[in-house]
Parts: structure tokens; sequence; C-alpha cells
């Protein structure tokens, strides 16, 4: 249901945005939602000082969360109204919040642009690298936590509360999966070339997609350490030598689960 999809998705962005303030210090943090029009408008916050940039719908393109959106990297200026990387068009609601250094980092999830990650203070002092990488960072997280999501509810059919079945990864294979995650956007974000980008954004799409078994399939236990090792990224070769049977027993499984 929608309903349960905003609420679930409300709450990673909450989460988030209370976490980027605790790890970098930072006033303010932000989350602006794109919307079908390509429009941006900020639903979350932290921090704000004034209703100014409450609620607030920004046009394609505009400031820095257009920036971010049109480059799909992230942006960073020291002085807002004075930076010549970004047009002008919300310098008025910047102005009256007070907000000088701004970062924004876009949020990815299947190759989408779902919103826009900021933070900014309320002084012109630049914004260093540790908290550029720590906003990345949490974009990052951010996304993974949105993408469980999609791929619960996908899972589920979308019904609200289904009861999950089956072998589910514990905190540590999740954090795992979370990690490696990361790492991949981080990368993709640094590389220039567009098909390769495009390539490691797919990876970190199938980290998330969930495996199609049939509900009335009832996995044996090592079919069960297959799939997570398959979910964890492993080769055929590798999880064969991570159970101790051979890579063509490996195969058996995988054929017998996806019947």
């Amino acid at each position: 249901m929608d309903s349960q999809r905003i609420k679930d998705d409300d709450e990673a962005v909450r989460a988030a945005l209370t976490s980027l303030k605790t790890a970098t210090g930072i006033p303010v943090t932000m989350y602006a939602t794109l919307l079908p029009d390509n429009r941006l408008q900020v639903t979350q916050w932290v921090g704000l000082r004034t209703p100014a940039l409450q609620n607030l719908i920004m046009e394609p393109g505009s400031g820095v969360g257009g920036r971010v959106v049109t480059t799909r990297r992230p942006v960073g200026v020291s002085d807002y109204t004075r930076a010549n990387i970004i047009s002008h068009e919300n310098d008025r609601a910047i102005q009256d919040e007070g907000l000088h250094s701004i970062v924004a980092v876009p949020v990815i999830v299947n190759r989408e642009i779902r919103g826009v990650l900021y933070v900014g203070v309320h002084s012109p002092v630049r914004l260093g690298d540790k908290v550029i990488e720590e906003v990345t960072m949490t974009a990052r997280t951010l996304e993974q936590d949105l993408a469980v999501n999609s791929a619960l509810r996908r899972a589920e059919g979308g019904k609200v509360g289904a009861a999950k079945s089956g072998r589910v990864m514990n905190g540590a294979e999740w954090e795992q999966v979370r990690s490696t995650h990361s790492k991949l956007r981080m990368l993709a974000n640094r590389v220039e070339d567009e098909m390769l980008r495009k390539e490691l954004e797919q990876l970190c799409d199938q980290m998330v997609s969930p495996v199609r078994v049939k509900q009335s399939t009832k996995l044996s236990a090592r079919e069960l350490d297959v799939l997570s090792c398959v979910a964890l990224g492993h080769t055929n070769v590798e999880a064969a030598e991570e159970m101790g049977i051979g890579a063509e027993t490996v195969k058996s499984y995988l054929r017998s689960v996806m019947r």
C-alpha cells in the first residue's frame, strides 16, 4: 500500500537526517524528494531556524539540488548566493534561513534519483572533504534502506504485515551487503566513463533485487545456505569453497531453488 511505503521510506529518511547531524555536528540536515515533474520538494529537515525552506518546491535544475539532479553527483558551495556553479532562483529562501555553506548528494535507487540529501551551516565556512564523505556515506546507506524497503514490498506482494518466510540474512550479513553497496555507489560517483558508471549502478541494483522463489517451495538447509552465499555476491566456485562442496553441487542446488 502507498501509505505503508511512504511511512517506511519516511522513517528511513528521518533516521538518515538524525544520524548525519550526529555524525557531523552540522546544524542543518534536509531531504528533498524528486517529484514526478522533476521538481524537488524539501519534505524533511532537522535544525532549520525559519520556515523559509520547509516544504519548499524548487524548479528543475535550480540551485544546488537542481545541479545534483542534473549531474547525478555531489555538489558543494561555501557561499551559496555568490556561487557561480549554480543558478540562483532559490536565493531568497536561502537568505531568509541564513544558510551559507551547503553540500548536497543524490539519493539513487535502481538507477533513478529518489531525492537529494543536504547539509548546511549558517556561516560562510568551507565544509571539508570529511563532511562531504560523511554525507555521501549517509546517502549510500539511505539508498540501501530504501532499496531494501522496495525489495521487501515486492517480495510480499505489497501486502502490509505479510509474514516473512524462510531464512533471512542476519544483521552481520546485511551489514556486509550494506557496506559493499555503499562502496560501489561511492566508486560509481567517481567514475567519469558513463557506460562503466551504469554497469556499477546495475551491480548495486542486483544486490537488493529479491531472488524469485515460489512461495510454495520449501527449501532445504543446504539450498538456503547456497542462496545466502549467492546473495552476498559469491560465485559458484566461491560458494562451493565456503560450504565445502563441489561447484557442480552448488549449480544443482541453484537449479532446484529456481524451479
